[in-house]
């Protein structure tokens, strides 16, 4: 008998080179970092740091969304770590990989500029007939 939810939705592979893409630049980050010449403790508590602060958002948005996490097993490069974060697993000392160099996000991920806006509060209540 499976712990799993009901099974997922058909789109949810679809999404997977998106979360690929999505996750690039944080992967490339945290190798960068793993490469760097610091002292080993200072990169795994970083790293840890990292991961750490992901996992919890992640687990906020699971929560709070009602995520179904074979959807997201299927959206993730490696099933196991969705468990783990999700805390519906482990992780063990084994579970120790490579991790290969992503691509480059196909996907712009930086927010869109702000607008500029013209005026303030005071020139729209003017501009109604309110106080000047």
């Amino acid at each position: 008998m499976s712990t799993l939810p009901n099974p997922a939705p058909d789109h949810a592979a679809d999404f997977s080179a998106l979360v690929s893409s999505l996750a690039a630049p944080a992967i490339l980050a945290s190798r960068s970092l793993f490469m760097a010449g610091f002292a080993d403790e200072l990169r795994v508590a970083t790293l840890i740091e990292v991961a750490g602060a992901a996992a919890a958002m992640a687990r906020q948005i699971a929560l709070a969304g009602h995520v179904d996490l074979r959807s997201v097993m299927l959206q993730v490069t490696t099933p196991v770590d969705a468990r783990a974060v999700l805390g519906r697993g482990s992780w063990l000392p084994t579970m120790v990989r490579p991790v290969p160099v992503p691509t480059r996000p196909a996907v712009d991920t930086r927010p869109a500029a702000a607008r500029v806006v013209a005026g303030t509060q005071l020139d729209l209540l003017a501009a109604i007939g309110g106080e000047r």
